[in-house]
């Protein structure tokens, strides 16, 4: 993997990125695993292929993984509300005229209740605080992304990135008696041996990469979390490479990792399927800069199924029609090309989302990845 090496050695080089890991998957096998960088850029602590990332909303298609295992255990039926499994549980209602100078709003309630199918693809009518600015501003600093002041739209009306995935979260204590991050514990990261996979801080601080923000030429390190993070179907996680690695994997391999089958092969496949129909996945416009950025990777030619962003279109040099993938805010990326039989990760702890440096960097490694495997 020359072209894969050379990528990663020169983002760091030049100053692009602080650090990075990356990884290249098979059905059969993690091919390829290299740490280029800075695990704290101003300390200058090399950065390792254990390294631990925050993989936010990576997350979610750990939560879509674990919603099929409810379908292949017949717990749940994806075109049913979420208040068919979850008792008490009551929808929002949707904006229909806000105010941004007094944070005025007026609602009403939706025309139905979002399923579940419509929640796990983000067409639910949910929203994001950091993305909407009437949800920014009725949130103020404490938003809840469970239970927000209104939906932005109409379930099922279009697409639109939200909180859906933690609303989701909600179903497994009732279905299972197993709260969410058990049920991930003992259905997904065990027999997938996600052993470095979770919501707690690391035993092992020096494992954790730091969160870095742009400053001149070089980043600046940011304070570490005193504490792991909620936990919740929509982010929070901590992971590995080599872990989330597993992951991809076993989708690769139709819901079967090492001879342990996970999911059903029509759930797995089920989680990479268009989900949101003739709607389209247009760019995302920020509405906290601080935070992120415009989603530039969404152009409207996309489609969106649990948890995933699809390519409809062969990407020049990069990944096929049908390849699916997703990220976290603190630009951590990966895709699963079910046609070439291949999959990767590549982590970085940068802030803000989707910034030149992380979506330059994604776009070189991408390149390289297809160049060295046809080559």
């Amino acid at each position: 993997m020359q072209a894969v090496d050379s990528v990663l050695d020169a983002a760091v080089d030049e100053g692009l990125v602080p650090g990075v890991v990356a990884a290249i998957i098979t059905p059969d096998a993690c091919i390829y695993s290299k740490a280029a960088g800075f695990s704290d850029w101003e300390a200058k602590r090399p950065i390792e292929t254990d390294a631990i990332f925050r993989i936010a909303s990576m997350t979610k298609l750990v939560t879509s993984v674990a919603v099929m295992l409810l379908v292949d255990d017949g717990k749940v039926d994806l075109d049913a509300p979420l208040s068919a499994y979850v008792p008490g549980f009551r929808q929002p209602e949707v904006l229909v005229e806000f105010d941004a100078d007094s944070g005025r709003y007026a609602t009403r309630p939706a025309a139905r209740d979002a399923s579940l199918r419509e929640l796990l693809s983000h067409t639910g009518g949910y929203g994001y605080w950091w993305l909407d600015e009437p949800l920014r501003i009725a949130s103020g600093n404490d938003p809840d992304p469970i239970d927000p002041p209104f939906l932005i739209a109409e379930p099922g009306s279009g697409f639109h990135y939200s909180t859906s995935a933690d609303v989701i979260g909600l179903l497994f204590e009732p279905l299972t008696g197993m709260t969410l991050d058990r049920f991930f514990e003992r259905r997904i990261f065990a027999p997938l041996d996600m052993a470095d996979t979770g919501y707690r801080l690391p035993r092992e601080p020096a494992r954790l990469v730091a969160m870095h923000r742009r400053r001149g030429d070089g980043y600046r390190a940011l304070p570490q979390e005193a504490h792991g993070f909620p936990v919740r179907g929509g982010g929070g996680l901590y992971s590995t490479a080599a872990d989330y690695s597993r992951l991809l994997r076993c989708l690769l391999g139709n819901g079967v990792l090492n001879g342990v089958r996970l999911l059903s092969p029509g759930a797995a496949n089920e989680i990479g399927r268009n989900q949101i129909g003739a709607h389209l996945a247009l760019v995302q416009r920020t509405a906290l800069a601080d935070r992120s950025n415009d989603f530039v990777f969404l152009d409207g030619t996309q489609k969106f199924g649990f948890g995933v962003m699809i390519e409809t279109q062969q990407q020049p040099r990069k990944r096929s029609a049908g390849a699916y993938g997703w990220g976290g805010i603190a630009n951590t990326y990966f895709w699963v090309d079910p046609g070439r039989a291949l999959a990767a990760t590549l982590m970085m702890q940068i802030a803000p989302f989707a910034s030149r440096a992380s979506i330059e960097m994604l776009d070189r490694f991408e390149q390289a990845v297809y160049s060295d495997w046809n080559g």
